[in-house]
């Protein structure tokens, strides 16, 4: 980090060793299970101007991941997953005492969780995703907020997308999706909630051939009620976006 005469104010120069190893396991055909370890070496966050020690190098850390799960396959057109898990990074909050607000990186984050997944066709036009994650939050070996939940981390998700062709138009299809975030906490002292909110997407897919050339044209309507709500502490979600795209294969 340098400031605008050129001079260097912060920095780190780190290296790990971090390694990551899975075990797959099928009992039968049709099921698949495994077992994951993985560690990461991750930057230390530079601090935004937005804040009271802006410019500050946070330091660098590893983080780790534990994770066993199952993909089922009820049939070639249903597949289940399943995963609980274990995520420890650092923690790092806003201390709202401060004027303006001081950034802070201070202990761990422990995410535990289930997550669950189905993806398949409903009917021979209709196929669909669907899935959610629990977690349980706890801030770990800090000097402060120990015990409390993360910032700006929601234990509640879910979303369900879906895809329809429409028989009467050939190459037509709808598409539409339904996501949900659950309620998190804006400070360290978790006093302050950011509400939760669900938003809804919606678009048309249209495959056909110009000349001799596979084209799909593309429309998509996201945040379709035009929803106001906070994503995180800084920042609000997107407003209502509609947008098109066109692809051609050569």
């Amino acid at each position: 980090s340098y400031d605008m005469s050129g001079t260097r104010t912060g920095g780190y120069d780190a290296n790990e060793v971090t390694p990551s190893v899975s075990l797959i396991f099928k009992p039968f055909e049709d099921l698949t299970t495994y077992t994951t370890y993985m560690e990461a070496l991750e930057n230390g966050t530079v601090v935004g101007n937005t804040y009271k020690n802006a410019g500050e190098v946070f330091d660098p850390y590893v983080s780790k991941q534990y994770e066993i799960g199952a993909k089922y396959s009820v049939s070639e057109n249903l597949l289940l997953s399943s995963a609980l898990f274990r995520i420890e990074r650092a923690n790092s909050y806003e201390d709202l005492t401060t004027s303006p607000h001081t950034l802070t990186q201070d202990g761990l984050v422990i995410h535990e969780g289930l997550e669950l997944t189905a993806t398949g066709k409903v009917t021979d036009n209709l196929t669909i995703i669907g899935g959610g994650t629990i977690m349980d939050l706890e801030i770990d070996k800090a000097a402060s907020n120990e015990g409390k939940k993360p910032t700006d981390t929601a234990s509640k998700m879910a979303k369900l997308y879906a895809e329809y062709d429409i028989s009467a138009v050939k190459g037509l299809t709808l598409t539409g999706g339904a996501y949900y975030m659950g309620e998190s906490y804006r400070d360290g002292a978790n006093t302050d909630i950011i509400s939760s909110y669900t938003v809804y997407d919606a678009g048309l897919r249209y495959k056909t051939k110009l000349d001799k050339y596979p084209t799909t044209f593309i429309m998509n309507v996201a945040n379709l009620t035009d929803k106001d709500y906070w994503r995180n502490t800084s920042s609000l979600g997107d407003p209502r976006n509609l947008a098109f795209s066109m692809k051609m294969e050569f």
